[in-house]
């Protein structure tokens, strides 16, 4: 004669716990809807439609202007008490360029040109860049107006013959 197995409480409970029907997991809708309304501002602050914001250097004063115009995504000179910066990479001290009596100023001269012949051997093989001879000179309103001009010239024996200069909107 043979007995049925008996089935304890623990196989009992082992079963019915397989049996429980889990949905998932149901995070709360107010915490999602925070997260994303963040996300969003966060997302709408750092939007710039306008194209490339030009940032200033914490030790530049720029000067203030009334102007109107937007600045445009060109080659940035910047031009400190210490250093000419071309794209943020020091290519001459102001004191070596003001001891000079050259106009031309060697390393940005040197760079300029590397410059226009990658812009040009790029225009060669695309229709959407053009060498145009844009650039912007970001300067602190304390620099000497001689500094200003040899760079201006040295811009200008590259071929980067129409200048922007870099100012502050003058509040009203």
């Amino acid at each position: 004669m043979s007995f049925p197995v008996s089935k304890s409480n623990l196989q009992r409970i082992r079963k019915s716990r397989g049996k429980k029907n889990f949905k998932g997991f149901r995070p709360q809708l107010t915490s999602l809807i925070d997260v994303m309304t963040i996300l969003l501002i966060y997302l709408l602050k750092s939007f710039s439609s306008e194209g490339e914001i030009i940032t200033v250097s914490k030790d530049l004063m720029l000067p203030e202007s009334s102007a109107e115009k937007r600045p445009e995504q060109t080659v940035v000179i910047t031009v400190n008490n210490s250093y000419v910066l071309a794209e943020d990479r020091r290519v001459a001290n102001v004191d070596d360029v003001l001891a000079s009596d050259e106009l031309v100023i060697p390393g940005l001269y040197e760079w300029l040109g590397n410059r226009r012949a990658m812009t040009q051997k790029i225009e060669e093989h695309s229709d959407k860049v053009q060498f145009k001879g844009d650039i912007t000179i970001q300067g602190d309103k304390r620099i000497r107006f001689r500094l200003l001009k040899k760079i201006m010239y040295t811009c200008g024996q590259q071929g980067y013959n129409n200048f922007s200069l870099a100012v502050l909107r003058k509040e009203s």
